[in-house]
C-alpha cells in the first residue's frame, strides 16, 4: 500500500496513470462493446426510450455542484484579496479548486465542440437517424454533426477531483481516499446521464480523465510558483 501511495505522489508515476488510464479509455471505446453494452441494458425498447428519460435527478445534483463551485471561487476571490491565516497552508489548493470549477467545464465544453461523435438517442439503435461510429471511425459525410464526446451534461461535477488537494501533502491516504470518492460521485451522475441516453460510458471516462489531467497541471503550475514565491 505504501509503495503505491509512493508512486501515485510522484510525478512519473501520476505521468504514467495519466497516460495508461488514456490508452485503456481509447480501447475500450475503440475496441470493444461495452458502450453498446450499457447502453442495451438501459433502454427500453418497448417504449421506445431509454430508461432515465426525464428524470431530474442528475439536474439537481449539477445545481449542487454550481452552488458549492461558486462559494469557492469566492472564498479564493476573498482570500486573495484579504489573505485569510487559516488557509494559508491551503492556499493553492483552493486556487486549483476555483480555477478547476471554471475551467475543467470550459475545458470539456470546447472540447465537445470539435466533436461529431453521436449520442445513443441520436443513433438508429435507439430510434434516432445516425450510423454508430466509434472514437476513431469518421462520421458519413450525409450525416449530421453531434455534440457528444466528451460528456457536457456532467462537466459541472468533474471539478471535485480537484478537492483531495486539500489533504496534500500532509494526508496523502486521505486525498486518495477522497479522490475515490469524488470519481465515484462523477460515475454516479455519469450513469444518471446514460440512463437518459445522452452519452456513453466512455464519454464519462473522457470528462473524468480530462478533469484529472487539467488538475493536474493547475496543481504544478501553482505550487511551482509557490515554491518561487
Amino acid at each position: 500500500m505504501l509503495a503505491k501511495l509512493k508512486l501515485v505522489k510522484t510525478l512519473k508515476g501520476i505521468d504514467s496513470i495519466l497516460m495508461l488510464s488514456a490508452m485503456l479509455i481509447l480501447w475500450i471505446g475503440n475496441y470493444s462493446n461495452l458502450d453498446l453494452m450499457i447502453a442495451d441494458s438501459m433502454f427500453d425498447g418497448t417504449r421506445g426510450q431509454f430508461a432515465g428519460t426525464g428524470s431530474a435527478l442528475a439536474g439537481n445534483f449539477q445545481l449542487g455542484m454550481i452552488s458549492l463551485g461558486s462559494a469557492l471561487i469566492c472564498l479564493a476571490i476573498w482570500d486573495t484579496l484579504h489573505p485569510l491565516a487559516r488557509l494559508a497552508s491551503r492556499r493553492s489548493a483552493l486556487r486549483v479548486v476555483a480555477l478547476s470549477v471554471v475551467l475543467v467545464p470550459l475545458s470539456i465544453y470546447l472540447l465537445s465542440s470539435f466533436s461529431d461523435v453521436p449520442c445513443p438517442t441520436d443513433l438508429l439503435r435507439y430510434g434516432g437517424l445516425a450510423p454508430y461510429t466509434r472514437l476513431l471511425e469518421t462520421l458519413p459525410a450525409n450525416a449530421s454533426a453531434m455534440v457528444c464526446l466528451p460528456t457536457m451534461q456532467t462537466n459541472t461535477a468533474w471539478w471535485m477531483l480537484a478537492l483531495p488537494l486539500f489533504c496534500l501533502p500532509g494526508r496523502p491516504r486521505t486525498a486518495l481516499l477522497l479522490a475515490g470518492v469524488m470519481l465515484l460521485c462523477g460515475l454516479v451522475t455519469g450513469w444518471q446521464q446514460q440512463l437518459q441516453g445522452t452519452q456513453f460510458f466512455t464519454h464519462t471516462l473522457w470528462s473524468a480523465w480530462i478533469a484529472s489531467f487539467l488538475i493536474y497541471l493547475l496543481h504544478n503550475l501553482l505550487r511551482t510558483e509557490d515554491a518561487l514565491a
